[in-house]
């Protein structure tokens, strides 16, 4: 059995791959898994790889090719698309089919051929199931383009990321979707995403900003309308409104997350994110915001991921590449 030891859903899992199927590179040397996922997280696909090598599933960590597989199977867990009841089967035979589909046809839009840079290959979005509202959901994309209009009045530096890549405010509308709700709205159950503080759906809008923003948080298309508004006041006025460069798109997620005006919007990055009064939280906000856009880390933001953020067992690479891929999967 692969057993894994970390945080989330409870379920056991019978994950089936079809012989017919086998692509020339296919990693997995077993037909059925079973997963016991009674802690597991969604994005801790190290975890899981770890315990399939233990299990001589595969013989080493795969590469990001077939990562996607495992990173879907999870994202699918936690939106309720495969149920979290005992033994509930899934068939990974879809999941192989739609990876070998996606390398064969390269679509449109898509960076399948990694041509920029070393660009990491963007991830599929987690599926809606019967009555949630993700990333991946029909009607996702015209609700992400219904919001980024309220983009083109955004204050947005220009700022090319270490993949050569011009930074747009739809990546950036990307990433705080990403960092916010992983994408997530609500959970095929119906069920709203929401913290603990009360915020609410994919961009995570408190009740009493959302009212000011005259949006329903409930609402997925609202929502998202409602946080690129959001950003409108962050990047036009205020301590925020008057930097510039990198600088400005990460204290302006740092704003997101802490507030606009918090006095401390008054620091360069470099020293707020050193600032042990400022909270982990926002601090761990502006790094997440970086690997999402693809930004190069310093030696002391490395540092600090590996403090705040990694799993036991990540590579700061291996999950500054993951919030790219997830990111830049959304709306394509």
């Amino acid at each position: 059995m692969i057993l894994i030891k970390k945080v989330f859903f409870a379920a056991l899992l019978t994950v089936t791959l079809s012989h017919a199927i086998h692509a020339q590179d296919n990693p997995f040397s077993v037909d059925t898994l079973v997963i016991d996922t009674k802690t597991v997280s969604y994005t801790d696909t190290e975890a899981l790889q770890r315990q399939m090598i233990k299990d001589k599933v595969i013989s080493k960590p795969v590469d990001e090719g077939w990562t996607v597989i495992l990173r879907r199977i999870l994202q699918d867990i936690a939106a309720g698309v495969i149920p979290r009841s005992e033994k509930a089967n899934v068939n990974l035979k879809k999941y192989v089919e739609e990876k070998i589909q996606q390398d064969n046809k390269k679509p449109a839009g898509s960076n399948a051929g990694n041509s920029i840079g070393g660009e990491p290959p963007y991830a599929n979005p987690p599926a809606p199931g019967s009555r949630g509202a993700t990333t991946g959901s029909a009607s996702f994309k015209k609700w992400f383009d219904d919001a980024t209009k309220y983009s083109k009045d955004w204050k947005f530096p220009k700022v090319t990321n270490k993949y050569g890549k011009v930074i747009s405010r739809e990546d950036y509308l990307r990433a705080i979707i990403w960092i916010e709700s992983r994408g997530i709205h609500k959970s095929s159950s119906g069920k709203i995403t929401k913290s603990w503080a009360g915020a609410l759906g994919f961009m995570q809008l408190m009740p009493n900003t959302a009212k000011g923003l005259g949006i329903n948080a409930n609402d997925p298309a609202q929502n998202l309308k409602g946080g690129s508004k959001y950003l409108k006041e962050i990047f036009n006025s205020g301590n925020v409104g008057k930097k510039s460069g990198e600088e400005k798109l990460i204290m302006g997620a740092c704003a997101y997350n802490l507030g606009p005006f918090s006095k401390s919007m008054k620091s360069s990055w470099d020293t707020f994110k050193l600032n042990n009064k400022i909270p982990v939280e926002t601090r761990s906000y502006g790094l997440k915001l970086k690997m999402s856009l693809g930004l190069q880390l310093t030696k002391d933001e490395e540092g600090l991921v590996k403090k705040f953020l990694l799993a036991k067992g990540q590579t700061v690479k291996q999950l500054a590449n993951d919030f790219y891929s997830q990111t830049h999967g959304i709306a394509r």
